[in-house]
């Protein structure tokens, strides 16, 4: 799987091959089938380990944990660039409807920005977010803003630290310290 992501976030994955996949992996192609069958499967389980991976850090109850659950994994993102390549290209890949990774995104920015409105519903309810913006808004700007600060990250290291920035997002609507 850490084959798969390398050359999905070189190539993406229209241009990236089962036999690119099986030399970066140091395994013959046949052995690499035996496991997946095909890349879409390859695909698959690359996202699915991710997710995985990210659930660990974030509570499962809705509120400012969350969100500073969510920062966590922006900040280790950060610490792994191959993992934020692999996450822009195919997110904006998988936009197309007949892109294997398509409902995968769909689902996941959905379930985002619902566990980020839920976060933010649950701090309002405490006093602690006065926005005239709506939690649902508030959530899809957040999703937009961990994005955006991300791609932009890839650009230019030096200049962008995406969670230094979500933080103060949060810090700004909250009115606390994170």
């Amino acid at each position: 799987m850490d084959a798969g992501a390398a050359v999905f976030a070189e190539s993406g994955f229209y241009a990236t091959t089962m036999k690119g996949i099986a030399e970066r992996a140091g395994i013959s192609e046949r052995g690499l089938a035996h496991h997946f069958p095909n890349k879409s499967d390859v695909l698959s389980a690359v996202l699915h380990r991710r997710e995985t991976e990210n659930a660990r850090r974030v509570p499962a109850h809705a509120g400012i944990e969350a969100l500073l659950g969510m920062l966590e994994v922006v900040a280790d993102d950060l610490q792994h660039p191959e993992l934020v390549e692999l996450h822009t290209i195919l997110s904006a890949e998988a936009a197309a409807p007949d892109h294997p990774g398509h409902d995968h995104y769909r689902e996941r920015y959905e379930l985002f920005r619902l566990y980020a409105a839920e976060s933010f519903a649950a701090m309002r309810a405490t006093g602690m977010i006065t926005s005239p913006l709506s939690d649902a808004e508030l959530a899809a700007s957040y999703v937009a803003l961990s994005d955006g600060l991300q791609l932009q990250w890839l650009y230019d290291r030096d200049s962008v630290d995406a969670a230094s920035v979500l933080r103060r997002f949060l810090e700004s609507i909250a009115g606390i310290d994170c």
